[in-house]
């Protein structure tokens, strides 16, 4: 169905939730070099935008707060209003795109461990599709640069590090991708508050309403 009325994305608790992701990760997962993710001077993107991995704290449930990891994001240039954080909410944020724009997405990792993000049913160069050889160690940044070649639809962000993918999506690393383009405006589909993106996941807490990953038997 062309265009978008309501996106919705199943965050499943188990690695099938990103089995539609190419496995291209090595065994020792591949180290970053330096030589990919760099600011290009000759690149002039239409929003231009940091996206700090980092850890933080969300009221889930009543009670005690619970740790989690989340994208806080930075708008450096462009439309900040196309960057939305949900109020309350450790998942996110929501970017919006057209068909056409350039986009400078700079991942910062604030993590203690590596990290990469996989533009989940986006069509990139390689370099910029978040393969696990190319995860950067905590206090590195990668910098993502491409244009938006793929029609109206809602696509996901999320880890994509060897080893470690499925437990930062888990723990609230991921957000969404909108694109539209005049395919879409010329259906007049349902816009602003009646256009709903919902997320839904399946998540165990602990008697102190902490995250517990349920690890695959060894």
């Amino acid at each position: 169905m062309v265009g978008r009325t309501i996106g919705l994305i199943l965050f499943l608790a188990t690695l099938s939730f990103v089995a539609g992701c190419t496995n291209l990760g090595q065994p020792d997962g591949g180290q970053f070099d330096g030589t990919a993710g760099q600011l290009s001077p000759d690149f002039d993107p239409t929003l231009d935008l940091r996206l700090h991995a980092t850890g933080g704290i969300a009221q889930i449930l009543d009670g005690n707060p619970t740790d989690v990891l989340m994208y806080v994001p930075e708008v450096l240039s462009g439309d900040a209003t196309r960057v939305t954080s949900l109020p309350g909410s450790y998942v996110g944020p929501i970017i919006r795109a057209r068909k056409g724009d350039q986009l400078r997405i700079r991942l910062s990792n604030e993590l203690d461990e590596a990290t990469i993000i996989h533009w989940h049913g986006m069509r990139v160069p390689p370099v910029m599709d978040g393969h696990p050889r190319y995860a950067i160690p905590p206090g590195e940044e990668f910098v993502y640069e491409f244009e938006i070649r793929d029609r109206a639809a809602t696509y996901w962000f999320h880890p994509h590090p060897h080893g470690s993918t499925a437990s930062q999506v888990y723990r609230g690393l991921a957000g969404l991708l909108l694109v539209t383009d005049e395919e879409e405006d010329s259906l007049e589909l349902p816009t602003g508050e009646n256009d709903v993106p919902l997320v839904i996941q399946d998540r165990l807490f602990d008697g102190q309403n902490r995250l517990v990953y349920p690890r695959s038997p060894e």
